[in-house]
């Protein structure tokens, strides 16, 4: 199914980018109507994102319920895009600014299952140290693999640094307290693994953190970068007792600022876990909608 996803640059490729997208759009809902009618689905869940659009406006089109969850505190695009197509807007965050039903951020319950020590086994890790686990994994995470790599001497010194880099972004460093991977199978093995955790601020990244209670230190991306709403993210999680960091031009002033962070959040209490447990309330919201 062609998608294309909005660029928010303005530089010559983001335009020509952007000038794609109405027809591409246009053959990526005439594909979503072909596989909905095969499927005929009792409705349709979205998470937003450019790539649910064509399935939303096609389920809108066959007279298909949708259900758009919204995870950050204002609605993305997609999910704007959606509204106007009847969906019925979820919100996972409180605080949220736009109207809809919160029901929190459901999280999966094979996150909650292992302990420190047996993650570690499987992991192959075997240190008196703290285990510092990076996340440096996403397409917006550059300024953290880059960290790593400018202080791995100085952060090995105090801790095993765990870093999911990223797939062709290992940097390819050695260290007897370094261990990276390209990405995460078992994203539950990483969490119980750690001590404390560095990690962009997404919405499902500071919920899962949180309800694991981990010492944690988030970078949001910044405002150009994104939406924005990644700082409002790192705001909230830091009420839970996290540490944040603006992410600073100067890379020198932005890597030192880390290095105390971390050592900081190590000495504070963990996180507590920001309510975000819900109760089965999407699929009694869903059911009840449906039976109406």
């Amino acid at each position: 199914m062609p998608v294309v996803k909005f660029a928010r640059s303005f530089d010559q490729k983001s335009i020509k980018n952007n000038l794609t997208i109405p027809a591409t759009l246009k053959r990526g809902i005439v594909e979503a109507k072909h596989i909905l009618e095969n499927l005929s689905p009792a409705f349709v869940f979205s998470k937003g994102g450019f790539v649910s659009l064509p399935v939303v406006i096609a389920a809108h089109k066959l007279g298909i319920p949708v259900f758009a969850h919204e995870s950050d505190i204002t609605l993305g695009l997609a999910n704007k895009i959606a509204k106007l197509y009847c969906a019925t807007i979820l919100k996972g965050n409180k605080k949220s600014t736009f109207e809809g039903e919160y029901v929190g951020i459901p999280l999966r319950k094979e996150l909650f299952e292992g302990t420190k020590q047996s993650a570690r086994q499987t992991l192959g890790i075997n240190t008196k140290k703290k285990v510092l686990l990076v996340l440096g994994g996403s397409s917006g995470a550059t300024a953290l693999n880059n960290f790593v790599k400018a202080e791995l001497h100085e952060l090995t010194k105090r801790y095993f640094v765990l870093h999911i880099a990223g797939k062709g972004k290992n940097q390819q460093l050695s260290h007897a307290d370094y261990l990276a991977f390209d990405y995460a199978e078992n994203i539950a093995d990483f969490y119980h693994a750690s001590d404390i955790i560095l990690s962009r601020a997404g919405a499902t990244a500071v919920a899962e953190i949180s309800a694991l209670k981990k010492r944690a230190v988030f970078v949001p991306l910044p405002k150009g970068a994104s939406r924005g709403d990644q700082i409002y993210n790192a705001l909230l999680a830091k009420e839970y007792g996290a540490k944040v960091v603006e992410q600073s031009a100067d890379e020198k002033t932005f890597c030192d600022n880390l290095l105390l962070a971390i050592d900081s959040a190590t000495k504070n209490p963990p996180m507590q876990p920001i309510s975000n447990d819900t109760n089965g309330k999407i699929v009694k919201l869903v059911c009840d909608s449906l039976a109406t």
